[in-house]
């Protein structure tokens, strides 16, 4: 990374690195989960409010990250803090189900018809791995294929070929190769990578494992793994035929998009073509732990119904799962973005997408900023973006020096990471983001 970057950050968040120091000798890394940690040495957050964070060193941020993007509304929403608040002093987690978990389930599936049945969780991850769990019930089959460089959650069926960025295969042919440690062989033996956007290939794939696979789990706009890609019409349309043709579930992973693409109705009504079983988790939660799956009332009766032949019945459960602060915070989020207009969300976007563009070419550095109304991703790529492969052309060293050259003068964007706007965005933030985005390129351009 670019030293005076390097430099710039260690006195901006002195405070931070020397938290960091301490909280090495009691937590792995110093943070309690590895997104929040980035090289020189994590931030650590006192408070966010509306589109702000400010850290433990009085820095103010234009954020952008938004908690991973659940916070739509933008942090510590009135609405939200007001129904959670009310809620607290009825108590938080009974482990029995209460009336506002029915509202926001039917909530879900007024703005999502093709939700038929609803199941609520803890997570996104909960939330693919249940609906794994619950197609291989249905079809008696364990094999499932993914998207090269997708990224469904945490648990180990789907960290093969995903986030890492590893591959192994052609492009045309990924063969699955594990994300990390601890990853059984059978896990990657029983999991078949997909080449994105690749129609011809991608069906090739499906049909000569056809009688083996339970399902296809996809993002329909591939978010965190490959940075904003969004699946070919044509492409999502053929891998719907072909698992309906063969009595594959077709999964959605709609942990981020759910809820923010096209509005409530997310890539299902921007694209018209619905799965079997539909993943959804973080703005559905109002910043609170969530996750739910469902889809199709036949798959969820006979494989998730209590009462079901155990023959098919998974078991889905969960201490906190539609406990009653998060059920609360959900049905509240909801209603309020019933009330929002979302093409002000796209515009701050398209906004900020084209200044990036615009300022990238005019220092001489390649950028292609991906994009899908409120959320963005900055490819420092001259190429364009359609599969992983493509991401991993992306020149890595500039992207990590453009994010710490944004959040040393107060833009939260962590490298690699995609970004998103929230209602609390306004026009001017996007100014303040493209401003201090001309500066650092210019920097970038200078010392490179």
């Amino acid at each position: 990374m670019i030293n005076e970057f390097v430099g710039e950050f260690g006195l901006r968040t002195k405070k931070s690195g020397e938290i960091w120091q301490e909280a090495r000798s009691h937590l792995p890394g110093g943070v309690g989960g590895s997104a929040a940690y980035f090289s020189p040495h994590p931030v650590y957050i006192d408070r966010a409010v509306g589109q702000k964070l400010y850290d433990v060193d009085g820095n103010e941020y234009i954020d952008l990250l938004l908690g991973g993007f659940p916070l739509i509304l933008g942090h510590s929403s009135e609405p939200i803090i007001d129904a959670v608040s009310r809620q607290l002093k009825r108590g938080t987690s009974y482990m029995l189900f209460q009336e506002t978990g029915i509202s926001l389930a039917k909530k879900m599936k007024e703005h999502m018809p093709h939700i038929e049945m609803v199941r609520f969780c803890n997570s996104g991850s909960e939330a693919t791995m249940f609906a794994i769990r619950a197609a291989r019930a249905w079809t008696g089959r364990d094999k499932i294929a993914k998207p090269e460089g997708g990224y469904n959650g945490q648990h180990d069926d789907v960290l093969v070929s995903g986030v890492s960025g590893r591959n192994k295969g052609s492009a045309g042919r990924p063969e699955g190769i594990a994300d990390c440690a601890g990853i059984p062989r059978c896990v990657v033996e029983n999991t078949v990578v997909l080449p994105w956007n690749d129609r011809e290939a991608s069906l090739a794939m499906i049909e000569e494992n056809a009688k083996e696979l339970a399902a296809v789990i996809l993002e329909p706009v591939q978010g965190f793994g490959m940075g904003i890609i969004p699946a070919d019409k044509e492409y999502l349309k053929a891998i719907r035929e072909v698992t309906e043709r063969n009595r594959i579930v077709l999964i959605y992973d709609e942990i981020v998009t759910g809820f923010r693409v096209s509005g409530l109705g997310g890539a299902v009504r921007h694209y018209g073509i619905p799965p079997d079983i539909g993943c959804y988790g973080k703005i559905m939660g109002g910043g609170f732990p969530i996750g739910a799956f469902g889809g199709r009332k036949d798959i969820m009766e006979k494989t998730v119904d209590p009462a079901a032949d155990p023959n098919y019945k998974i078991f889905q459960s969960g201490t906190f799962t539609g406990n009653a602060v998060s059920m609360t915070a959900g049905l509240a989020c909801l209603e309020e973005l019933e009330t929002k207009e979302y093409s002000y969300l796209d515009g701050l976007v398209t906004k900020l997408a084209d200044g990036l563009e615009k300022t990238s070419a005019e220092q001489g550095i390649d950028l292609k900023v991906t994009r899908i109304n409120s959320m963005f991703y900055p490819h420092f790529n001259n190429k364009t973006i359609s599969s992983m492969r493509d991401r991993l052309q992306d020149n890595a060293e500039r992207s990590r020096s453009f994010s710490l050259g944004l959040i040393s003068h107060g833009v939260w964007l962590p490298p690699n990471h995609s970004g998103a706007v929230s209602f609390a965005h306004t026009e001017e933030d996007i100014d303040r983001v493209l401003s201090i985005s001309k500066q650092v390129l210019r920097t970038m351009r200078e010392k490179e």
